[in-house]
């Protein structure tokens, strides 16, 4: 598969792919199972979600 440049208005025009209603419908469950039997998934422990920190979002600071 051959990598094509494009502008960034150019990629605001592109549809994209995505089935939203289908994601929507996918349980934490099924999430967590499909990552554990993705041999390059790596979960995060308890303890290194812990040392997780939120992003303010940036909508939020106006």
């Amino acid at each position: 598969m051959a990598i094509k440049k494009i502008t960034a208005e150019q990629a605001k025009k592109l549809k994209g792919k995505t089935n939203w209603q289908e994601v929507d419908e996918i349980t934490d469950e099924e999430i967590e199972r499909a990552a554990k039997d993705d041999p390059d998934s790596a979960l995060p422990t308890n303890e290194e979600l812990d040392e997780f920190k939120p992003v303010k979002n940036k909508k939020d600071e106006k």
